[in-house]
């Protein structure tokens, strides 16, 4: 499977950031979007349509599937971070961000999430997991024993935190025999000042890591199911786990 990653900064306006992002893109089974490439601000359920509208433009253009981020949203009376997945024909279904960030004062304004996704691309089967939804492993293994071959992650990570990212990324594909491919933000500040400098990355089942820096820009991979073959012959963790041993805590 051919992967897109967009680093990118963060833009006030979604037609201006898929006209960037179309001058970039090449064909592509997948194209990633950061979290909060347009803000942070909620969309209303209307702009949440025009921006679905803008990312089918996009999937047209590279020929497959697009994750649009993490995309703060309001709906029903709450505010939910959603990670949509958009086809040449338009929305084909959304995840949520379980759990919204308590450090950096996220879970004040975004209600926890209810809902993952799986969606199959090019014959993959691929789950989302929005920014630090990463951190809880009961997540990331729920998508795996439902058949996650590829977890996306959406991400805006500060630059101190970029290296723990990497980390954290190739513990959760190494542990679930998948791949983990987060798209994170570049080139702007938190509140508290500190700087998202990107740090994108895929890692592999059998713990590769590609790198994709600081710069902004879109980056392409392609992904080979024989590691993952390879990785869940070889290791069973997921096996293991499907009938887990009863055991005690004393």
């Amino acid at each position: 499977m051919r992967v897109s990653i967009a680093q990118t900064r963060r833009f006030g306006a979604a037609a201006e950031a898929v006209q960037w992002l179309l001058s970039r893109v090449s064909p592509a089974d997948l194209l990633v979007l950061p979290e909060y490439w347009l803000g942070v601000e909620p969309l209303s359920w209307e702009e949440f349509e025009a921006l679905i509208r803008e990312l089918r433009r996009l999937a047209e253009a590279v020929g497959g599937y697009v994750v649009g981020g993490g995309v703060a949203v309001s709906l029903g009376g709450e505010v939910k971070s959603i990670c949509p997945v958009v086809s040449p024909e338009g929305l084909v279904k959304w995840g949520e961000k379980i759990f919204p960030s308590a450090a950096t004062g996220e879970r004040l304004r975004v209600s926890k999430g209810r809902r993952l996704t799986i969606f199959n691309a090019a014959g993959w089967k691929v789950g989302c997991l929005i920014c630090v939804d990463l951190l809880y492993p009961e997540l990331a293994r729920r998508l795996a024993l439902a058949g996650a071959e590829v977890i996306v992650n959406p991400a805006s990570i500060t630059a101190d935190r970029a290296p723990l990212w990497k980390a954290l990324g190739l513990v959760r594909a190494f542990e679930n025999s998948v791949y983990v491919a987060a798209a994170l933000g570049t080139g702007y500040n938190y509140a508290d000042g500190r700087r998202a400098e990107g740090g994108s990355f895929i890692a592999s089942p059998n713990g590769a890591l590609l790198d994709f820096g600081a710069e902004e820009g879109v980056y392409t991979a392609e992904l080979d199911k024989q590691e993952i073959e390879y990785a869940r012959t070889r290791r069973r963790y997921l096996e293991d786990v499907e009938t887990p041993p009863q055991v005690s805590v004393d």
